[in-house]
């Protein structure tokens, strides 16, 4: 199995557990430089939206904001710095604002360092804009959700959407995100926050930094609907096809989860630890997944090959799966 990285080593269990002070480490400060937008319209632009940032943004959001910043004053200006050199490389224009406050110190994964967790952030997007056309990184980079597909059950269609983890209760657990819905009142069924990440050099995967089903008392019921619908195919089963089938190009054998005991969750206080009911290292195992370090689990991708002409079970695996590998 290939391994994955963010450009610098990731937290063996002896560093998560051992309390080792932070340490920027050097491939972190040459990134970090080789992305220092330039003098000029870029910073300049980057500067005056961060600085109008908080007459849109709730009371609440502008001081967490603005206390992040006094934190953690080299991250962020290294993050802001990304944002502006990114955006000029690609001519995408100004990112949304939610990845201008985008909370790095608390992304993706339990026990990271700050400077590892925004290598897998700007990992992220380098990959993003290998992984996706300029139409739809352009879309996503300014806060707009893109439609993947539409997948028909027997009484009912499935959205599935591309759009930023932000805007849909995954801000901490990853960058983007899937989300399946019903199409005839938009409910959501599931939605999995992810980042890709680098696989070598000639590789990519993706890691899912968490999993969120329906809000609301008739959640059960909407998902056992929606599995019948489906010929037996869970909702969470088929947003994890359509990411097994996004991450099929990348010449990578296996996509990578983080385990319970690495969700990004566990930094909050214990009140809203209680809140995450789900068991995800069931699960990934449950899906063929293995113990993996950094992120906890690591998933088989698979060739995704199931009978055409199968049961509405088999069509609806291969539906999802599709859409993921058709995407760009």
């Amino acid at each position: 199995m290939q391994e994955c990285n963010a450009r610098s080593d990731l937290p063996s269990p002896s560093d998560v557990s051992g309390g080792r002070a932070e340490t920027q480490s050097s491939s972190v400060g040459f990134v970090a430089a080789a992305n220092m937008p330039e003098r000029g319209r870029s910073g300049r632009q980057i500067l005056w939206q961060v600085l109008k940032l908080g007459g849109r943004l709730t009371l609440k959001r502008a001081v967490v904001f603005s206390m992040r910043l006094a934190r953690h004053p080299v991250l962020t200006t290294r993050w802001l710095a990304f944002l502006g050199a990114f955006g000029d490389r690609y001519k995408l224009g100004l990112p949304h604002d939610d990845l201008i406050r985008k909370s790095v110190p608390t992304f993706l994964l339990h026990g990271a360092r700050s400077s590892q967790r925004l290598e897998l952030l700007m990992n992220h997007f380098d990959v993003a804009s290998e992984v996706l056309s300029r139409r739809s990184l352009m879309a996503l980079w300014r806060g707009t959700s893109m439609e993947m597909g539409t997948v028909g059950g027997r009484g009912e269609n499935y959205r599935v959407q591309l759009l930023l983890a932000d805007h849909c209760g995954g801000r901490h657990e990853g960058a983007f995100a899937i989300r399946l819905s019903r199409q005839s009142d938009r409910y959501a069924l599931c939605t999995v926050s992810f980042a890709f990440v680098r696989c070598g050099d000639d590789a990519y995967s993706l890691v899912i930094g968490g999993m969120q089903g329906p809000r609301g008392g008739d959640g059960k019921r909407a998902l056992i609907t929606a599995t019948r619908d489906l010929g037996g195919l869970r909702p969470k089963d088929a947003v994890l096809l359509t990411l097994q089938g996004l991450a099929s190009e990348g010449n990578a054998s296996h996509l990578y989860a983080v385990s319970n005991e690495r969700h990004v969750i566990n930094r909050r206080r214990r009140k809203r630890r209680r809140m995450m009911v789900a068991d995800l290292d069931a699960y990934w195992a449950d899906r063929g997944g293995e113990p993996s370090e950094p992120f906890g689990f690591s998933l088989p991708i698979g060739d995704g090959q199931t009978a055409r002409d199968g049961n509405r079970r088999d069509q609806s695996k291969r539906a999802f799966r599709d859409i993921g590998q058709w995407f760009y």
